[in-house]
Parts: C-alpha cells; structure tokens; sequence
C-alpha cells in the first residue's frame, strides 16, 4: 500500500506528517486517514504530497514494483 511507504519515508526522514499534509494542501485527519489506511488518496492528493517531499511521482510506486519482480 502506497499510504504506508509514504508513512514509513515521512518517519524514516524525521519530517512531521501534519506539516506534509499541510504543505500538501490536506487537513491532519485527511493525511492521518490516508496514513493509516482508513481511506485512499486521491490522485490529486498523492502528487501534492510527492512534491511536499520533493520526490518524484514513481518512487512510492516504483519501490512496489521491485517488491514484486
């Protein structure tokens, strides 16, 4: 699930999940349920946040697929 590698790259990093949320333009409780898995992220919000990070959109998705390979 993409939520949880974000979730575990957001810990990893020693950033604050409610400042990427707000940099990302969501509400605490729209990125803690999106982190905890108790609803999905849209789209829209997932490349908000891959720029809050200043990642590239593949590398959530990317590591998944070396997962499975």
């Amino acid at each position: 699930m993409i939520s949880r590698r974000i979730q575990a790259y957001i810990k990893e990093k020693g950033f604050n999940q409610t400042a990427i949320g707000r940099k990302a333009g969501l509400t605490k409780m729209a990125m803690s349920s999106a982190m905890n898995g108790k609803r999905n992220l849209t789209a829209e919000e997932y490349v908000a946040i891959c720029n809050a990070l200043e990642v590239d959109l593949d590398f959530f998705t990317k590591q998944e697929e070396e997962v499975v390979q």
